[in-house]
């Protein structure tokens, strides 16, 4: 199955629910992916955008540290599904998928620089902003400083309840 290559976005809290969101933009598309996390996620996740430090790893750090000792690393972090408002996620290594929260998988990928993907399935029903861009923009990836400022609009008015069943329309 061909997967959809994801950016790295940010990290923001929602003013609505006050609930850290997860931003993942498609790498050749207008699409985004908002996924709900915990503070603690939250923290994993932009503690990754730090330097490291050696005398004192993160759990995540210290993981990464320990599949180099056995000689291994993550080959690429999947999102493979969403049910009832809850990400699927994959950490692959060795080519063998290992089940992971998607807050976990991402601050691995961020620390280790590995890509980041998404089934097509997933974007097409969890994707936002799969209408927002104009065939202008789809073209070259960019997206208007409006439209951004309409996609942060949305996010601020939605709630992780909005996802479940057949998710938020834009």
């Amino acid at each position: 199955m061909t997967m959809i290559a994801l950016l790295f976005s940010e990290v923001r809290v929602s003013a609505v629910a006050d609930t850290p969101v997860l931003l993942l933009r498609e790498a050749s598309g207008p699409r985004h992916l908002a996924v709900w996390i915990t503070a603690t996620g939250a923290n994993a996740i932009l503690s990754a955008l730090e330097e490291p430090d050696p005398a004192h790893p993160a759990a995540h750090d210290l993981a990464l540290e320990m599949l180099a000792a056995a000689g291994e690393v993550i080959d690429a972090v999947h999102i493979t599904g969403v049910c009832d408002g809850v990400f699927d996620a994959q950490v692959v290594v060795a080519g063998k998928p290992i089940h992971a929260r998607v807050s976990d998988a991402i601050a691995f990928a961020l620390r280790c620089g590995a890509p980041i993907f998404a089934s097509p399935e997933l974007m097409q029903t969890a994707g936002i902003g799969r209408h927002a861009a104009s065939a202008d923009d789809a073209e070259d990836g960019d997206v208007s400083d409006e439209q951004l400022a309409r996609f942060r609009e949305f996010l601020d008015s939605i709630n992780p309840e909005d996802f479940e069943g057949e998710g938020p329309q834009p």
